[in-house]
Parts: C-alpha cells; sequence; structure tokens
C-alpha cells in the first residue's frame, strides 16, 4: 500500500497511534521504519517532505484491521 499524496502527515501519524500492530513503511532499498516508534516517525517526516521518495516506499500492516483504520490515508 502507498500513501495518498496529499495526505496530511501529521493526521497521518495521529492515527497510526490507534493501530493494534505494528505498521511499517518499507523504503525500495528494504529500509524499514516501525511507524509507532517516535524515532521512525521523526526519520519518516524527512521522507514524507520530499513527495518522490514518500511515493517510492510503501506501507505493510500487521493487521487487516489497522489497514482498514489507516484507509482514509491509502492510495489503492
Amino acid at each position: 500500500m502507498h500513501i495518498k499524496p496529499n495526505a496530511n502527515i501529521v493526521e497521518f501519524l495521529k492515527q497510526i497511534r490507534k493501530c493494534r500492530c505494528d505498521v511499517m513503511f518499507e523504503t525500495p532499498e528494504g529500509d524499514r521504519l516501525a511507524l509507532k516508534s517516535t524515532l521512525s516517525q521523526y526519520i519518516f517526516c524527512t521522507i514524507a517532505s520530499n513527495p518522490q521518495l514518500l511515493k517510492s516506499g510503501a506501507l505493510r500492516f500487521e493487521q487487516k484491521e489497522d489497514q482498514e483504520l489507516m484507509k482514509d490515508f491509502l492510495d489503492g
């Protein structure tokens, strides 16, 4: 899953806190950021400031319910 290009990142991260399990942002190089981690959120914000980098990464959900919770921010 990818994040919508026009997603509000602050609201996105607030919604991530409501997820029951880990939500990972994976870069094309294979790096994984656990978005419930404050340090990972800081790094993610840097990535999100570059639309090309944000578009190239993907979200991975451990639970289908968490994906449903985040549906307003997902593209496709």
